[in-house]
């Protein structure tokens, strides 16, 4: 998730991190009444700062297109954790977040706290490496085999079959169900279809690309497939989404690829 009108600073975090972290996202004295979230398959955890006040949430993974009313005049601080990686820094297992903002509990919510005091520093981003860091010291990172099957799914050109991830998990495929869902909050093939959305929001992105085109490299069957399947997590086909909301299917298509500054 991430504002979608108000200017965002965006960077990505330390090397260390990279496997488990996709982003941190800043935006300053909100101005918008709300922002978009665009299914993407990750948990972020959110620091926001008001006049008086202050408070850590946790959105977790979406299925659908969603406006989420936003404070003005606040600030606010996001660590985007990568599909499935969240496990290794909340106390709190994805399948639990779907769909849902719940209030950040545990030892790492609190240290993002006192974050508070120096979000409009040029060294936040700097902080938020070095706390992460810290927390990973703390608990090891364990490998999952359900990692591999993300990252199968992820370098896919299509759709693929819970069977063959089961297999590639050496797990039957209801165990298999099970474990994905409770580290990444989504059933295998709802991720393999929301991994498919956003490659069709960078490739819509691009003006000179026929949708037919598009939906074929995709694996789609035809044009009225894709436009079906895109509008399920977007909220209209990707006819409308290309001429009325380039911001958000850029933002969409790869925020996790910028790396911005103050």
């Amino acid at each position: 998730m991430s504002p979608s009108r108000q200017p965002i600073h965006v960077a990505l975090p330390a090397p260390p991190l990279r496997t488990h972290v996709s982003h941190y996202w800043l935006s300053l004295d909100n101005r918008d009444p709300s922002f978009a979230i665009a299914p993407d398959g990750s948990v972020d955890m959110v620091l926001v700062l008001g006049a008086s006040n202050y408070r850590v949430d946790v959105y977790g993974t979406t299925t659908r297109r969603t406006e989420l009313a936003i404070e003005p005049a606040c600030h606010y601080l996001g660590i985007r954790f990568r599909p499935g990686q969240s496990r290794h820094f909340l106390d709190m297992p994805a399948s639990d977040l779907t769909d849902a903002v719940l209030p950040a509990v545990g030892p790492l919510a609190q240290r993002v706290a006192e974050l508070a005091e120096s979000m409009a520093s040029e060294a936040v981003f700097n902080r938020v490496d070095a706390m992460l860091l810290a927390q990973l010291q703390r608990r090891s990172p364990r490998h999952s085999r359900i990692d591999d099957a993300i990252q199968h799914i992820e370098q896919a050109s299509g759709p693929v079959r819970v069977t063959e991830l089961a297999e590639l998990c050496c797990k039957s495929p209801r165990q298999f169900e099970r474990n994905f869902l409770e580290l990444a909050g989504l059933p295998p093939k709802l991720y393999s279809e929301i991994v498919r959305y956003r490659r069709a929001c960078a490739l819509l992105a691009r003006a000179d690309l026929p949708l037919a085109h598009i939906a074929a490299s995709l694996g789609y069957t035809d044009q009225s497939h894709f436009s079906h399947a895109f509008a399920r997590f977007h909220g209209s086909p990707p006819s409308r989404a290309r001429a009325q909301d380039v911001a958000f299917l850029q933002d969409a298509a790869g925020l996790a690829d910028q790396n911005g500054g103050f």
